[in-house]
């Protein structure tokens, strides 16, 4: 990770506040004897482009692209889970927090509007992920955005070679 710029360091300063308030947070749970018998999942809407990863960086697959974007926080703490916090390198996305808050304790659960299975096996194959600079509703055309670029990514995001673009549409 580098810094660069004020934005940089805003990024970095804003993102290390919100850990140091979850770990105060983490602490009071253990101080009233719940932290081992909660599930917590913590996730973001979506990462930013900020080029602070360089091994996420591709501008030689067809548009630039900064995997950065589309790796934002998943953070799972599991019941009766102890030790220090560690890190996955699964693969992961945001479309699996059903699936992560159901895990072992509704048995075969199903999305309550569609009738469909909650699982993860959506991302078996890999993902499509799409990105637009024109993310305001004002910009867009009600509930369809305007072209953007397309893109999959399977298995390991820290690999460059598991990104294909797909194009501009």
């Amino acid at each position: 990770m580098w810094m660069r710029d004020a934005k940089d360091f805003r990024s970095y300063q804003c993102n290390l506040a919100t850990l140091r308030e979850l770990g105060k947070w983490f602490d009071y749970l253990k101080e009233i004897g719940v932290y081992d018998n909660t599930r917590i999942i913590i996730v973001a809407d979506h990462g930013y482009y900020i080029e602070n990863f360089p091994n996420l960086l591709m501008y030689d697959i067809g548009a630039k692209l900064d995997g950065e974007a589309f790796a934002p926080l998943l953070m799972v703490k599991d019941f009766d889970s102890h030790g220090k916090i560690k890190t996955s390198e699964e693969f992961m996305t945001n479309a699996d927090t059903p699936y992560l808050a159901t895990k072992d304790i509704i048995s075969n659960p199903t999305n309550p509007f569609t009738g469909n299975p909650i699982t993860d096996e959506g991302k078996k194959n890999g993902i499509t992920v799409f990105h637009s600079d024109f993310w305001k509703v004002h910009y867009n055309n009600g509930t369809v955005y305007k072209p953007g670029d397309w893109y999959t990514v399977k298995d390991n995001i820290w690999d460059t070679g598991n990104w294909k673009y797909l194009g501009h549409y």
